[in-house]
């Protein structure tokens, strides 16, 4: 079977529930993990928190607050920062969970037309809308009751549905006439098998894990369901016997738990609800890398370096890459960076910029001399976000390679400084570095080149300090960097 020739509604996919809560930071649910489904709860209101006009807050309950990124704006910038890191990713669906009613009237700063602003805002053309769909269709169910749209056709999009208590829903949109001027889909919760289909404007059924055998039912009627609260092997299994599309977890680590795991051995994040699901990958340069080494730190370093060696007239060179961490079960001082040294011995002077194991932020690390010690520049993180959320980064070297600069990036289009520094020899050693502090399992992260650029020349491949019992490895084109569990070589 061909992955062009597949539909949206023809592909199962892991979904993460309250995405906002998980260990693992949305972008890297996105391309550490191959997620394209995300669920957001968004509050009109927070207990000790300002107002807000035209956004929303994010978390779950009040009794439940705690949450990676304050603001639905917020977490906006990460999508839109999935959209430069893939520009060609597999559609990506996020249900907006209404916690309150929308301002009846559309000027109202938490209405319907307030929302559809803030989305089109942060993702403009690139939301597959409502309007889209229905074309000259006089329903959305009559729209797609021969076909939805072809996944190939979907490529670099976004979907969003609202789901909560029905009266939020239908205060966004009650109709067909509703629907198409609206940024967003809307479902309709299902209890009984009665309740499908519902609303000729409704295309998207949600269910709890109770209720999943009602999947079956939706999917007969060529429509979309999603079940949430499926947290065990026996409750996936139940999901996908009954055909549901959308299968919502809090078991983002399929390495932990490979039974919720929907991206195949190439990457391509969804299975075929029938037939063989096809051996496919998404466009865009990304670069596994694996080390079981000591770590970048103090006088002497320990790490798989991945490299270029520039001639000293050709060291100015800039380059921009999202670092991906699994971010969960990895050691809290495994390193990633995008370096630049002055030479492979492991005392070299260098500078990189390095995203830090679980739980920590960007930062800029450096040795300014042969045999000093290391020296670190904190990333101070952007208000409303946690510092483990953040993965654009951007090395500078110029100067003939004796000067450097470190960046990072929420979304990608305003970039933060974090440090600059200057060196007696030029930095003409350039790469991705990755340290995994002498952990059994070794450490593995991702690169991904943003804008859909051409990989840089990155052409060799060693272990900077003792080898040892170290080995590591690089990996472009897929062989390893998606299989979860193959963490070193064969």
């Amino acid at each position: 079977m061909s992955r062009d020739g597949l539909r949206y509604n023809e592909v199962r996919q892991k979904s993460v529930h309250n995405c906002f809560q998980r260990h693992e930071g949305v972008l890297d649910q996105f391309a550490y993990w191959r997620l394209r489904s995300f669920e957001v709860d968004i509050h009109r209101s927070k207990p000790y928190a300002p107002a807000l006009h035209g956004d929303w807050y994010v978390f779950h309950e009040r009794w439940d607050a705690f949450t990676s990124v304050e603001k639905l704006s917020g977490l906006l910038s990460f999508l839109r920062a999935m959209q430069l890191a893939v520009p060609e990713h597999e559609v990506v669906t996020v249900f907006l969970d209404l916690k309150a009613s929308l301002s009846r009237a559309d000027w109202g700063p938490h209405s319907g037309q307030a929302l559809d602003r803030l989305l089109r805002e942060h993702l403009g053309a690139a939301i597959f809308t409502p309007a889209d769909l229905l074309g000259h269709a006089s329903t959305l169910q009559h729209a797609v009751a021969d076909e939805w749209p072809l996944l190939h056709d979907l490529h670099g999009r976004f979907v969003f549905v609202l789901t909560g208590k029905r009266e939020y829903v239908d205060g966004y949109a009650a109709d067909d006439g509703a629907a198409r001027a609206r940024v967003a889909f809307v479902s309709r919760r299902v209890d009984h098998e009665d309740d499908v289909p519902g609303p000729s404007h409704v295309l998207f059924y949600n269910m709890d894990a109770g209720h999943v055998g009602l999947a079956a039912a939706v999917h007969a009627r060529g429509l979309v369901a999603r079940s949430y609260y499926v947290n065990s092997k026996r409750a996936w299994g139940a999901a996908s016997a009954a055909l549901c599309h959308h299968i919502a977890t809090d078991k983002v680590n399929s390495a932990e738990d490979p039974w919720s795991r929907t991206s195949v051995d190439g990457g391509w994040p969804f299975e075929a609800l029938s037939g063989e699901t096809p051996e496919a990958s998404e466009p865009g340069e990304v670069c596994g890398v694996w080390s079981n080494t000591g770590d970048i730190w103090s006088e002497k370093d320990s790490f798989y370096f991945h490299y270029v060696e520039r001639a000293a007239g050709d060291a100015d060179h800039s380059y921009d890459f999202f670092v991906s961490s699994p971010n969960s079960e990895v050691d809290d001082w495994a390193k990633a960076c995008v370096m630049a040294r002055a030479s492979l011995r492991q005392d070299a002077p260098y500078f990189g910029v390095f995203r830090i194991g679980e739980k920590s932020g960007l930062r800029v690390q450096l040795r300014d001399r042969a045999g000093a010690p290391t020296v670190k520049h904190e990333l101070a993180t952007p208000a409303g976000f946690e510092p483990d959320t953040l993965a654009l980064v951007r090395l500078r070297v110029s100067k003939g390679g004796r000067r450097a600069d470190g960046f990072a990036s929420v979304d990608g289009r305003e970039w933060m400084h974090i440090a600059r520094w200057g060196f007696a020899d030029p930095l003409v050693y350039q790469g991705l570095g990755v340290s995994g502090h002498d952990s059994r399992a070794g450490a593995k992260f991702l690169f991904g080149v943003p804008h859909g650029a051409d990989r840089p020349p990155f052409d060799r491949g060693r272990i900077v300090g003792p080898t040892t019992g170290r080995r590591g490895w690089s990996d472009w084109d897929g062989e390893r960097r998606w299989k979860v569990r193959e963490w070193s070589p064969r």
